[in-house]
């Protein structure tokens, strides 16, 4: 039971973060939407960095699951690489939000410690990924090369929320040169 109810707080948490960021989500509105009192909140997440850091852990470790899957299918680079623009596309397509961590990382300036070091994690899972991938295909630079992939993602993502069109985030992922 409290993990079902761990499991409620921190979706409903994302949900929110992923629309407005840190400061869209406060425990009187979560315990409203769940059904259940702030204090229960409170029993779990003693103060709204604890709930936002681990919600910015579990939103890395989820998408470090994916990222596996996409290691292990065997497909060529392009078709990997697409597959992890597909995570970013999903969460705008599906969602109809943006990546957490990205909107988190636009707060930097003003997110506790604890958050800070969780949404570096993400940036740092995904570059380290991506470096890992391209430097298995022999790509130039791969780290710098795996910093401008994630760049794109997340920028991608910000021109289609812009735009309020998925359209302009296929037109920003060009993988081309990849094939």
């Amino acid at each position: 039971m409290a993990q079902e109810t761990i499991n409620q707080i921190l979706d409903a948490a994302e949900d929110k973060a992923r629309t407005g960021g840190y400061n869209a989500f406060s425990f009187r509105e979560i315990a409203k939407d769940i059904g259940i009192k702030s204090a229960s909140i409170h029993y779990h997440f003693p103060t709204k960095a604890d709930l936002a850091a681990q919600l910015a852990r579990r939103y890395t470790e989820k998408f470090h699951t994916h990222l596996l899957s996409i290691s292990e299918s065997g497909n060529d680079l392009h078709q990997q690489l697409s597959d992890y623009a597909n995570l970013f596309y999903q969460a705008l397509r599906t969602d109809q939000k943006m990546c957490l961590c990205g909107l988190f990382a636009a707060e930097m300036n003003v997110l506790p410690d604890d958050v800070k070091k969780e949404t570096r994690l993400f940036f740092e899972t995904n570059l380290q990924w991506l470096e890992t991938l391209l430097n298995s295909h022999e790509i130039d630079n791969p780290k710098n090369e795996a910093l401008k992939l994630l760049a794109k993602m997340e920028g991608a993502m910000l021109m289609a929320k812009a735009f309020e069109s998925e359209d302009y985030f296929q037109e920003a992922i060009d993988l081309s040169q990849y094939k």
